[in-house]
Formats: C-alpha cells, sequence, structure tokens
C-alpha cells in the first residue's frame, strides 16, 4: 500500500493510493454476523475426547480435519486443486525413554542425567533410528550470530564435532544499548528453532537448549510434555545445512550441575554471555548422548477453502488458525487426552465461522480469501511451513496472511493485540478498524516472549508475505484491571499443552465475536482493495517480499 492513506467516514472506507481513491462498500461494522453461539458448539466438538485431541498423523487428527473439511464443503467453499486437503508429508520418530541417554563427565566426576526430568533429545535428522556421540561441551551464551548487531557468539572458535550449550531468549539489553536485539522484545534470534539451525551451520555435533521458564515463557513441564512421545518433523530440505546430530533442551538445574564438574558457575557465565565481547568457554567436559528412536513415514493434511474472488481472484489473502494439538500424551493428573480447548479447538472454530460468514456475505470480495486450517503447528508449525514451500496459490499472488491462534473466551474487551501491525502497511487497516470498533491496539504485553514467531503466520512473513496474528484483548469490560493478566498466567501455569487445557461450559464468546469482527473487516478491506501492503523499512522479512515483487 506504498502511498496509500486511510479514512474512515463512519462505515465508509477510503484507501487513497498516490492521489487516487478507493470507496468500499458501507457495512454495519458492529455486526457482521459472526454468531457466539456457533463459535461455541465448533469449539466444543473439536476439543472432545472424541476428536482424540487431534494429534497430527492419528484417527483424532484425520477426524479432525475431516470435519473441518465437511464444514468448508456446507458452508460452499471451494475446494482447491479439486479438494479440501493439502496432504503434508511427515516423518514420525518416538525416542524409546530407555533408550534416551545423555552423561556429562570431567575432572570433578560424571553427571548421568536423567531423561525427560532433567533432559530431552531428539535426533538432528528426524529420519534417523538411532543416533549416539561425544565430544567436550562448549558454552557459546545466546548462541547467536547477527552481524547486524554486531554479535557473534562463535568469534574465533570452533564447536564442530562438539555439544554446544545455549541460553536461551536473546542477550538482554543494557542501558547504553537499550534497543539491542530490540530491546525487551524478543527476536528471532532469541527463538529456539534459530539456535538450532544456527548450531548447524556452526558444524556442531549437539546443541542443548538451557531451558529457563521465565525466558521461554512456559514451565520445564510444557518441553517435557511435548517431547516425551512420538514427534513429527517435514522430511529434510536437502538446501538447508546438515542438522546438528542431536538436539535437546536441559534444565537450569541440570546445566549448573554440569558445568559444577568443570568448577564453573552458571549464572556467572549467564552473565558474561550477556556482555559485549563474551568468548565462547570450552568446559573440558566430556558429553556422551544417544538417541534410539521408532520412525514411519506419514502424511497429515491442512485443510483449505477457498471464497474466490470478484474481480482478481487469482489475488489471495490466506487466513490461518492451527487445528491440531498433542493428541494422547502422558498422563497428568489422572488425564492423558490433550483436548486443547483453548490451543487451538477455539481459533479453529473462529476460522470456520468466519469462513461462513464471508462465504455468504453480500459484498463479494474482489480478491480471493483461502481458508487454511493448518496441522502440526505444534511440531513446529509444520502444516503453514509445507503450505509455504508448496503453495497452493503463488506467494507472489498473496497479498497478506492473518493468523489466529487462540480465541477469547472469558468476555468482552476494551482492547485488542495484533501482533505484527507494527511491522507492515497492514497495521493502518488494523488501527482504522479498531477504532471504529470501540478497540485500542495494545502493544504486545509480554513481548519477550516473542510470540510474533511462534504461531503459523510466521513461516508466511519469512518467505516475505506482510502478516498479522490477531490475539484478543486483555482488559476485560467490567472485571478488575489485573483479570487479563491473571487469566492468562493461570491457563499457562496449570493449562498450556496439557491435558487440563479442556472445554468449560463457564466459556463466554462473546470476546471472541469482537476478535472474529477485527479479522473479517481488515480481511475484506485487504480484498477490496487493489494496493499491495508492503513491510516498512527495516523489518527483516523485507527483501524477500521485494524479491517477489517482479513476479507479480
Amino acid at each position: 500500500m506504498k502511498g496509500c492513506a486511510i479514512t474512515i467516514v463512519a462505515s465508509l472506507v477510503v484507501l487513497g493510493c498516490g492521489g487516487s481513491e478507493e470507496s468500499q462498500p458501507a457495512r454495519d461494522t458492529s455486526d457482521v454476523g459472526i454468531s457466539a453461539d456457533s463459535v461455541r458448539e465448533r469449539m466444543r466438538t473439536l476439543a472432545s475426547d472424541a476428536f482424540m485431541g487431534r494429534g497430527p498423523g492419528h484417527p483424532g487428527g484425520d477426524l479432525a480435519s475431516q470435519y473441518i473439511a465437511d464444514r468448508f464443503r456446507d458452508y460452499r467453499l471451494e475446494p482447491v486443486e479439486g479438494s479440501y486437503f493439502q496432504p503434508v508429508p511427515m516423518i514420525g520418530y518416538a525416542p524409546r525413554a530407555e533408550d534416551v541417554r545423555l552423561s556429562i563427565a570431567g575432572p570433578g566426576g560424571e553427571v548421568h542425567a536423567g531423561y525427560l526430568d532433567d533432559f530431552v533429545l531428539i535426533p538432528g535428522d528426524p529420519q534417523a533410528a538411532s543416533v549416539s556421540g561425544s565430544g567436550e561441551l562448549v558454552f557459546v551464551g545466546y548462541g547467536i550470530d547477527a552481524p547486524e548487531e554486531g554479535w557473534n557468539d562463535f568469534a574465533g572458535t570452533d564447536v564442530s564435532g562438539k555439544f554446544i550449550l545455549i541460553l536461551v531468549s536473546d542477550p538482554p539489553a543494557p542501558a547504553d544499548e537499550p534497543d539491542l536485539f530490540d530491546g525487551r522484545a524478543m527476536t528471532y534470534y532469541g527463538r529456539w528453532t534459530y539456535k538450532w539451525e544456527e548450531a548447524a551451520r556452526q558444524g556442531a555435533l549437539g546443541a542443548l537448549i538451557v531451558h529457563e521458564t521465565g525466558p521461554a515463557g512456559y514451565p520445564w513441564s510444557v518441553v517435557r510434555g511435548g517431547r516425551a512421545g512420538e514427534q513429527f518433523s517435514l522430511p529434510p530440505d536437502p538446501k538447508a545445512p546438515k542438522p546438528a546430530r542431536m538436539l535437546g533442551w536441559v534444565t537450569r538445574e541440570a546445566a549448573s550441575r554440569m558445568l559444577a564438574l568443570a568448577g564453573l558457575d552458571y549464572t556467572e557465565l549467564k552473565a558474561e554471555a550477556g556482555r559485549r565481547g563474551f568468548a565462547p568457554v570450552p568446559t573440558g567436559l566430556r558429553v556422551s548422548g544417544s538417541v534410539d528412536s521408532d520412525v514411519r513415514q506419514l502424511q497429515t493434511r491442512n485443510v483449505v477453502g477457498l471464497v474466490r474472488g470478484s474481480e482478481r481472484p487469482d489475488e489471495v489473502i490466506t487466513l490461518t488458525s492451527h487445528y491440531d494439538h498433542f493428541g494422547v500424551g502422558e498422563a497428568i493428573q489422572g488425564d492423558s487426552i490433550y483436548n486443547g480447548a483453548y490451543d487451538n479447538a477455539s481459533g479453529t472454530a473462529l476460522l470456520l465461522e468466519l469462513a461462513r460468514v464471508m462465504a455468504a456475505y453480500p459484498d463479494r470480495p474482489a480478491r480471493s480469501i483461502l481458508f487454511i486450517a493448518t496441522a502440526a503447528e505444534e511440531q513446529g508449525l509444520l502444516g503453514a511451513q509445507w503450505y509455504v514451500q508448496s503453495p497452493l496459490m503463488p506467494l507472489a499472488r498473496t497479498v497478506a496472511e492473518i493468523n489466529i491462534d487462540g480465541a477469547n473466551l472469558w468476555g468482552e474487551t476494551d482492547d485488542v493485540t495484533v501482533q505484527g501491525e507494527e511491522r507492515s502497511e497492514l497495521g493502518a487497516l488494523v488501527h482504522a478498524r479498531a477504532e471504529q470498533l470501540g478497540l485500542e491496539i495494545m502493544p504486545d504485553a509480554e513481548p519477550e516472549k516473542g510470540f510474533f514467531f511462534r504461531s503459523d503466520h510466521f513461516p508466511f512473513a519469512r518467505a516475505g508475505i506482510p502478516s498479522l496474528y490477531v490475539e484478543h484483548g486483555r482488559r476485560y469490560r467490567g472485571r478488575p484491571a489485573d483479570y487479563g493478566q491473571r487469566i492468562q498466567e493461570a491457563y499457562t501455569a496449570e493449562r498450556y499443552h496439557s491435558p487440563q487445557d479442556e472445554f468449560s461450559d463457564s466459556f463466554t464468546f462473546a470476546g471472541a465475536v469482537q476478535q472474529g469482527t477485527m479479522v473479517f473487516l481488515v480481511s475484506l478491506d485487504i480484498a477490496m482493495s487493489d494496493a499491495w501492503p508492503e513491510w516498512h523499512v527495516g523489518q527483516e522479512f523485507k527483501s524477500a517480499r521485494d524479491a517477489m515483487m517482479p513476479a507479480r
């Protein structure tokens, strides 16, 4: 939308682009027809035990994807390439608990870490049924090589053939450099996915990330639960660097015990790692690890439905929400079905309702809107990543991406948070619609947790597509000021990625209607416009978008 201005007059949206004006059809923004009851019942169904936690590659996941496809058919969305399904090839690998080992030996003795209690370990190549190896342990601080920040945690040290111990998150920004690594906000350098990718580029034999609940944004139980059973990966990308042979997490307590064998103090090393000029620390410790897994080839599937544009059907806006969860796994409090009610039966239910309303809306969008219920998000955004690698509609003709991961279940709010609105020209549309709806745009309350990098819009953003992740607000109407914060903290501590994330009749869906109305109107604004939104200057994904421009 280069050179575009947006004016709101009542419910008329006027986009001014380079001196021209385009008028959108007037519409009542207070009620676009989203039904709270429909969202409730779709969510109740998807989060029920009958769907067995919607695990990818398992019967519950197939039942969920068929249920979503049936709803797309009911709402008269079009299939794409003759189908409502996009197959997603995966490799399933289940480490055998008795055959996963990690030990550390040094001058102070030897530590045998306990699988799941102290560490988790997976093969870097998911196709490998058995991996093992040993090497020196090198502490590499935050494991970051960021030339634009003048930061290299590997400077002067060759870690090929060695195990590296890595801190989670970004280095802290000092008082004299408040914008270092975006200050309080996490950058992609802080994500565990980046750290494992960098370990591959550095040629490490193994990579162990130290888990800390605060910087990670979730407790050790989430790491343990997510790595205890069968896990999934896309087939290896032949263009990517060869991964480290073993990848894992260790608790802070286990890391401290390891380092103590060499007379090193974890707290002191962490403090040193946060300062410019940090140099990797060879510990003299020797790590030995091994993982034996049961491996299988399988498929899951994204579910897709198209509302075809009336004027420029080859230009598309994607709307995503992941339908998968963890299936049946380790029992917690006597329950082994990971229903994933809030995460993300709620978002999928709202996506279905948006599809229903958009397909029936009297103002047919000029551009196409592709609804994608993505698979295997909990396994590392795999369904979204596969779509970006093998798009059903060209990425060069994809105008924007909007994602929902968690619908509001606790009531109406006076605010809304939209991840990514500050990164591109889509933010102007978000702010205009929020003002119309009486919502204040609030910045991410927890920028240090890096939510922009943790859901299915991110593979689209990384490929260059301007992207938004529409969360709900936290200032609940008629509730104490800290009500939203208390809900989020309790959810993260007690239910996130556990069987306790279940449907409750106490949930209320007026806030989900608010959230869905925002997504609907912003999507329709983009679909009715002929402008192409751009990333703001300085955004790391702008170059990928610019490279696509000639193809348009």
